[in-house]
């Protein structure tokens, strides 16, 4: 997903010309090995990436931890050799990138966890409210913690909002198009955010997707309940302020997704980096 270039590009925002630092020790092309270990239990993310980065930086990779693969607490996740400037030159790029992406993927995860443990079909989807100049990064990042995507971009789906509904002169013209709309696209699933509980009873019949935004726990499952009677392919799926402390809530609705960003938004992870001489 994430191409060479784009790796070229990231290492030169850090390393524009040279390591001014190592460059005045004398000790550049001592050899030295850097280590870096998780200091909690987390979802190994873009270790391979990490890798190439080092690689890219005349590094050789010693170990790897497989993305995706779940790594307890003081577990190696990435260590490389090379002379002492490159080592210090590949550090930091290889440690943040870590840092994010594992805890990404680790948040991710956990929710995902949540959601199945009382709901098997309910998937974790991340948003387009990725950071901006890093979708790929936090894509791979939510793939690798076991999430799907909601939308890429605009160009990829069908989402209406409320606020594509003030060319309308109501909301019953605004169906008749949706119906007009689904013969237009039909590989496509239209997928329409409610106004409310009386709207989304209305779109069961006409939308191939329900997006319940900031829906109470207790109208979401009225229409699944809705759904499963009459209206069974239709898919139910749940946004806004759902995370880690709620999804279980949302999940045992019997709601087909979450839809979140909150994956984004989890911090760093607690990576440790040791550097020795060989």
């Amino acid at each position: 997903m994430i191409t060479n270039s784009e790796i070229l590009e990231y290492i030169n925002e850090d390393l524009p010309f040279m390591d001014l630092t190592t460059s005045l020790q004398s000790y550049e092309k001592t050899k030295a090995r850097l280590e870096l270990f998780t200091r909690v239990d987390c979802v190994a993310s873009c270790t391979e990436i990490s890798a190439k980065i080092a690689e890219i930086l005349d590094c050789e990779v010693k170990f790897v931890k497989s993305s995706r693969s779940f790594a307890k607490e003081g577990d190696m996740l990435l260590a490389y050799e090379g002379e002492y400037a490159n080592i210090h030159k590949a550090w930091k790029l290889t440690q943040v990138l870590l840092e994010y992406s594992c805890a990404i993927a680790t948040y991710t995860n956990k929710m995902l966890n949540l959601a199945k443990s009382v709901n098997q079909k309910c998937q974790i989807l991340g948003t387009r409210k990725t950071f901006p100049f890093a979708k790929k990064f936090c894509v791979q990042a939510l793939l690798d913690g076991g999430g799907e995507v909601h939308r890429l971009n605009l160009s990829d789906s069908i989402l209406f909002f409320d606020k594509h509904r003030i060319v309308y002169k109501n909301s019953d013209e605004f169906f008749a198009d949706l119906r007009a709309i689904k013969h237009k696209v039909p590989e496509k699933k239209v997928v329409v955010e409610a106004l409310n509980l009386d709207d989304a009873i209305k779109l069961l019949e006409i939308a191939d997707v329900i997006q319940l935004d900031k829906m109470s726990l207790e109208d979401t499952k009225k229409i699944v309940e809705l759904r499963d009677k009459n209206y069974k392919n239709v898919k139910i799926i749940s946004a806004g302020g759902i995370n880690v402390n709620n999804v279980k809530d949302y999940a045992s609705c019997g709601i087909d997704a979450v839809v979140t960003s909150a994956m984004y938004l989890s911090g760093i992870g607690n990576i440790k980096a040791k550097i020795s001489k060989i």
